[in-house]
């Protein structure tokens, strides 16, 4: 097939008129794709059900409790989570804050967050091993599953704030 000289994808008049749209069309989606990314949670056991899509806006770091949020895992996070594994769990705990916990509850400012340590045995570790009381520093966070045997701040401790690449909406 050859393209007549006259054929609009030829002339400079349309490339004037079509390029601009183009040129925004490319810049929204590079931006978009910067700031969102899609994250899909395929296990069969949530440990924030029901959901399992999650749009993360990676300019949206404000950190508010009981907002729920994704971060990047660190080397504390094995066997459950891998290095660099991208992690959705509720902030619970903000810098400042004093946790406890103990083999029935975590509480954060005197404040149930989440019961008992399940996955204790799981971890080949008496529940005693991850009883503790502390304050927040200051780029310290505290991430909390919605079920009782998630693996989360109970048993790995603060998160870095640095880890941590913004808020997370359920999809569905």
């Amino acid at each position: 097939m050859t393209i007549a000289p006259s054929h609009p994808l030829v002339t400079s008049r349309f490339w004037w008129r079509a390029g601009p749209s183009l040129l925004l069309l490319a810049g929204l989606g590079v931006y978009l794709s910067a700031r969102f990314h899609l994250g899909i949670d395929a296990q069969v056991h949530k440990c924030l059900p029901p959901s399992s899509v999650w749009l993360i806006d990676r300019h949206d770091r404000r950190l508010t409790r009981d907002t729920t949020v994704a971060f990047v895992a660190g080397r504390t996070m094995a066997p459950f989570f891998a290095p660099g594994q991208i992690v959705i769990k509720r902030l619970a705990g903000v810098p400042g804050d004093r946790v406890a916990v103990t083999p029935q509850r975590t509480t954060v400012n005197g404040v149930p967050v989440g019961a008992g340590l399940a996955l204790a045995s799981t971890l080949h570790r008496p529940p005693s091993a991850f009883v503790r009381e502390e304050a927040l520093g200051p780029d310290a966070l505290w991430m909390m599953g919605g079920t009782d045997d998630s693996f989360d701040s109970r048993y790995w401790g603060s998160l870095p704030g640095t880890q941590l690449l913004g808020r997370a909406y359920a999809i569905d």
